[in-house]
């Protein structure tokens, strides 16, 4: 819940990075689970933004606390980017390779399998930007927003009015989720079915938003940009994607496509992008993969830039190379989420850049069961 620790928090970072535009604090846990599908290393945390310009989250961190509150264990203790998409109600997510393995979503940020657990605890998330000298972590004021569950006796937010005594989840398909802001996790979290989701998948979802101004009474704006419907169907001129059951670290995508279509009219560094990768055939994946503004650059000129280099080291999609006529993409390592057990022909590809969607679908491809898929050309589709 949010307490006194948000106050502290706000304090803290304006005293420490004055120079930072840093904006977070105006946001809430909204969604635990761990066991997701009886599996225990299954983990999912959800925040949502109560407030735009709420996505320089870059180095902040998420803990739990044991039953009893004495064990503090950290699940992200460095938060390595911000957000690309902001807005009222917009979420976004931490949660373990296995949930994203299970749910076919990709979380914002992902943390090693710690089992935390499921009948009793709290979930913690915040922290000022830097850490100062005096931060503790087994403070729970010190964290923007705490949910204490199940018969948790540990010290909890100041203004907190308890502890649900409901789990994280039923081991299956419901999740802990808020249902209201009364300052009592006993009032406010209900058990529901759990809906995993990114940043970018959460912004498609909430596309509008009204806003007071002095001089009018309300006016309609576009929370998510990319879901203008801009779409355009291009031209694919291959797509590789490598999986293997018993090495997921090498998961791999390689997506290159070619149409006189694809413009530079958006920048992404200011309007972010995202890359779905989907498909209805074999098992059945769909992977909304965030490319945040923050690591996009200009190719040439900043007035007349002739494309946008995308480089993220962290994440699952280490590079793209947007040109006119052209888009690259190569992603590595176990947060990309495809299975190959089964042939995924035809995989469709959906890039979202600033306010254009281009969209395409590989078919008659080659494929390997857990090894690859390799197709040749992709046909102009409908957006989504």
């Amino acid at each position: 819940m949010r307490g006194p620790g948000r106050v502290l928090v706000a304090t803290l970072l304006f005293l420490a990075v004055a120079h930072r535009a840093i904006a977070f604090q105006l946001a809430e846990i909204d969604e635990v689970m761990s066991g997701y599908q009886n599996d225990p290393l299954a983990e999912y945390v959800e925040i949502r933004m109560l407030a735009s310009r709420q996505t320089d989250v870059s180095h902040t961190r998420l803990y739990v606390f044991g039953c009893d509150g004495t064990t503090v264990t950290p699940l992200v203790t460095d938060a390595p980017h911000d957000l690309a998409f902001d807005g009222t109600d917009v979420r976004w997510s931490m949660a373990t390779a296995r949930f994203a393995e299970l749910s076919g979503v990709v979380p914002d940020f992902t943390f090693p399998s710690q089992g935390f657990p499921n009948d009793c605890g709290m979930v913690c998330w915040g922290a000022p930007v830097p850490i100062p000298p005096t931060w503790a972590a087994s403070d729970p004021d010190n964290y923007v927003d705490c949910v204490a569950y199940g018969p948790y006796t540990g010290t909890l937010q100041t203004s907190d009015g308890g502890p649900t005594a409901l789990s994280t989840g039923d081991g299956m398909s419901l999740s802990l989720q808020r249902v209201s802001n009364t300052n009592d996790d006993a009032a406010d979290f209900r058990l529901l079915p759990v809906t995993p989701t990114n940043n970018a998948l959460s912004a498609a979802a909430v596309t509008t938003t009204t806003v007071s101004s002095p001089t009018t009474t309300s006016a309609t704006t576009t929370t998510f940009p990319s879901d203008i419907a801009r779409g355009v169907g291009i031209r694919g001129a291959g797509l590789t994607l490598k999986a293997s059951a018993r090495k997921p670290g090498k998961r791999a995508i390689v997506l290159v496509a070619k149409d006189a279509k694809i413009a530079l009219a958006d920048d992404p560094t200011t309007g972010g992008a995202s890359l779905r990768v989907s498909t209805d055939a074999g098992d059945r994946f769909d992977a909304t993969y965030a490319l945040a503004a923050t690591k996009w650059k200009r190719i040439g000129k900043a007035s007349a830039p002739k494309g946008y280099r995308f480089v993220d080291g962290s994440g699952p999609i280490k590079s793209v190379l947007v040109r006119a006529g052209r888009v690259k993409a190569v992603g590595k390592g176990a947060q990309l989420v495809q299975s190959l057990h089964a042939d995924p022909d035809p995989v469709r590809i959906t890039l979202v850049l600033g306010g254009s969607r281009y969209c395409t679908s590989f078919a008659g491809g080659t494929f390997a069961a857990d090894k690859r898929y390799v197709a040749r050309s992709g046909s102009p589709v409908a957006c989504p």
